[in-house]
């Protein structure tokens, strides 16, 4: 499997669904990765992964997802509204219960812990929820993966989640979303143990499996999702600050020309004086244009 043609198609699907007000159906999904020749149980990680970004497919219902998890953050959010009273996301500072009624709701001392960041500790919680396996167990388990019993992926993979998040959390200073990144990673793993299924008899030592070998591959996976998104979308935002700081440039370009030679700027006139190249201005005032456009009520 082409790990980065597969993110590719995700974020196709992602727009895609976003046109279609966030909803999918299983129908859908298969036809955009028709090329992809990907396993059932592989199509239940993409669910997974659309899930946890806001996107509702239809017959689909996650063990662990963000929808489940906003859902009780509304519920929450149901009840302030109602009682009056803050949920117990709010802390404070500094101080007691009483400090804070005399001082520090006055002082805007409390801080309300945001729903994103509620969101991460509920979904945690369903997480650690989720059936652990004691280490004998777990070697069972890889054994048996090993040896191709594939109704062993599912467990295998939700020993890994919280993996992901600790990896994930290593990445917080990149400035992409917490949530986004461990999306991310558990495609990660998908695609850790496609390769470790791949070449069972590379992850053997003697006829045991090699734990060791196992959890930095899988560890070296869900890293290479989650830095390829990062890269993804610091290059998009590149591209973007680039494509803004050039139009502003040509606008400024084109009224000062417009003031000098008293009459309105072409496109060669705008070449000569920014030193950007022809093509790429009637590419930047094509765009303009086009957002322009897109602007208007």
């Amino acid at each position: 499997m082409d790990q980065n043609k597969l993110l590719e198609c995700m974020e196709e699907i992602k727009s895609i669904a976003q046109s279609q007000q966030n909803q999918m159906t299983k129908e859908e999904i298969h036809q955009y990765l028709s090329d992809m020749e990907l396993h059932e149980d592989q199509f239940d990680a993409v669910y997974q992964y659309l899930a946890m970004n806001g996107i509702t497919i239809s017959g689909y219902h996650p063990s662990v997802s963000f929808q489940e998890i906003s859902s009780a953050d509304d519920s929450i959010n149901e009840t302030e509204n109602a009682t009056g009273n803050a949920p117990e996301e709010y802390t404070s500072l500094s101080g007691s219960p009483d400090d804070n009624d005399n001082t520090a709701q006055d002082q805007g001392a409390r801080r309300r812990i945001s729903k994103a960041e509620r969101n991460l500790e509920l979904y945690r919680r369903e997480v650690s929820a989720l059936t652990s396996h004691s280490g004998a167990e777990l070697t069972t388990l890889w054994d048996c993966f090993l040896a191709g019993d594939a109704s062993t992926k599912e467990a295998l993979v939700h020993e890994q989640l919280d993996k992901v998040f600790q990896i994930a959390k290593s990445y917080e200073k990149r400035g992409i979303a917490l949530d986004e990144m461990i999306a991310e990673g558990n495609i990660g793993i998908l695609m850790a143990l496609e390769r470790i299924g791949g070449a069972p008899a590379d992850f053997r030592k003697g006829t045991a499996p090699d734990l060791e070998r196992i959890h930095s591959v899988i560890e070296e996976e869900i890293r290479l999702a989650i830095e390829n998104m990062i890269d993804s979308v610091t290059a998009a935002k590149d591209w973007e600050s680039t494509v803004l700081a050039k139009t502003n440039l040509l606008h400024e370009a084109a009224k000062y020309l417009a003031e000098e030679n008293g009459r309105e700027a072409t496109p060669w006139d705008l070449a000569e004086y920014t030193k950007i190249p022809l093509a790429e201005i009637h590419d930047l005032l094509d765009l303009r244009s086009t957002s322009e456009r897109k602007a208007k009520p």
